[in-house]
């Protein structure tokens, strides 16, 4: 079943687990549960709103995820980034630190399985529990959208590749798509899930979904039909590997 929520109901929803003390004000739950509080195998999608200068340490997941900025720069090690930057990483994959940028920089989190919590590469045993894996690091940054004359102007859609399909499914895509423009997303079972994010403009599906809304697809769910709305639509498309299995570690506090 295809999950999808827009950027103002997932705001709201955060607003009041914020209220209650749940999640911190600067966290928005968009899909799935926060980590550390059940959901294992369940897609899982928020933003983090980093401060002016605040540093994440060097960690890894036990799950493959993408993050993408959505506004702000900073850098993630060395490699600085900015709006739009897609980075991906494959499970047991160390990366970091984040660190804002005098803008602050705010970033989204997909996975198509809940992760139990970083595991920052400082804490003791943390380099003992990482565990074999292809190690990928995939980063495009400055990712453009364009203009709505720009947009107004194509006669089909335009795609551009970001990350070239992997033999495991790994693949990311950037989608525009003209006013009312209709185009078929790739098929969901060549992957092991994926996660369209609006960056712009308005994809029309049983509601409509502006800038930053969220849809996750499953392996076995039909190819989404994306529908444009009157300005447009620019999409990004991150599709997961196949045969991916979140595995148990212990929380760590962020």
């Amino acid at each position: 079943m295809i999950i999808a929520i827009s950027d103002t109901a997932a705001r709201q929803r955060s607003a009041v687990l914020a209220a209650d003390g749940i999640i911190p004000p600067s966290r928005i739950e968009y899909i799935g549960s926060r980590p550390g509080r059940g959901g294992a195998g369940q897609p899982q999608a928020f933003t983090i709103e980093m401060t002016p200068g605040q540093e994440f340490g060097a960690h890894y997941h036990t799950v493959d995820q993408y993050q993408v900025i959505l506004h702000g720069e900073g850098r993630i090690g060395r490699r600085e980034v900015s709006t739009y930057s897609v980075h991906y990483t494959d499970r047991y994959t160390g990366y970091g630190p984040l660190v804002a940028g005098e803008s602050a920089m705010h970033y989204m989190t997909l996975r198509a399985e809940a992760d139990p919590g970083p595991q920052y590469m400082g804490q003791p045993g943390a380099r003992e529990r990482m565990r074999p894996s292809k190690r990928r690091f995939l980063l495009k940054c400055d990712i453009p959208t364009l203009g709505a004359e720009e947009l107004a102007r194509l006669e089909q859609p335009r795609i551009d590749t970001l990350f070239p399909a992997h033999d495991d499914g790994v693949l990311a895509l950037a989608w525009r798509l003209g006013p009312s423009m209709t185009a078929l997303a790739p098929d969901p079972a060549q992957g092991g899930g994926q996660f369209l994010l609006v960056m712009d403009g308005e994809l029309l599906l049983d509601e409509p979904l502006g800038r930053h809304s969220t849809i996750f697809v499953h392996p076995g769910d039909e190819s989404v039909a994306m529908r444009a709305g009157a300005a447009g639509a620019q999409v990004l498309l991150m599709q997961f590997p196949r045969g991916g299995q979140a595995e148990t570690a212990p929380s760590s506090p962020q």
